[in-house]
């Protein structure tokens, strides 16, 4: 073997060590995060009831008409969440999220008795605009743990249409 080709042999080994230990070290941040935000035995086995999501009036502050998953751009919306489903020891909140992970309506955190007087969730229209924002909206009722989510309880998802 020569000299030139033990020196390529070791240059391409070196950066295969160098790419696997950056490979690593982002598969361990990784299950770090995973285990901060998902907590093991940090289950409560409980489910939140959602009752629907409705067209919301924010002048009254009222819902009406059926249960739907598509809305135009022009309707606003709420979901309400039946919170005597949740066992009153936990900590919860809910919240509606767009297409970018932007919270764009929440209730809480607290517990379901003092979120009890709170049924609707209705979506915010972001500031400086006169509709929502066309996209895919979720709608997620979350148990807390010192201030971070740690379990969803409920969930629906919502596709505001461009029309």
């Amino acid at each position: 073997m020569s000299v030139v080709t033990y020196d390529q042999l070791r240059v391409l080994y070196r950066t295969l060590l160098v790419l696997a230990t950056v490979g690593v070290v982002i598969l361990a941040v990784g299950l770090v995060e995973f285990v901060y935000f998902e907590p093991p035995g940090q289950t409560s086995g409980a489910q939140a009831h959602i009752d629907g999501v409705f067209q919301y009036s924010p002048t009254s502050g009222a819902v009406s008409g059926p249960d739907r998953s598509e809305f135009g751009r022009t309707e606003q919306f709420a979901a309400r969440v039946d919170w005597a489903s949740i066992p009153a020891g936990l900590t919860v909140d809910a919240r509606w999220y767009d297409s970018f992970g932007a919270v764009e309506g929440e209730v809480g955190p607290g517990s379901p008795t003092d979120l009890g007087g709170q049924p609707l969730v209705p979506v915010t229209v972001p500031q400086g605009f006169h509709y929502v924002l066309p996209g895919r909206y979720s709608f997620v009722v979350e148990r807390l743990s010192n201030g971070v989510p740690v379990e969803v309880l409920g969930r629906r998802f919502v596709v505001v249409d461009r029309s």
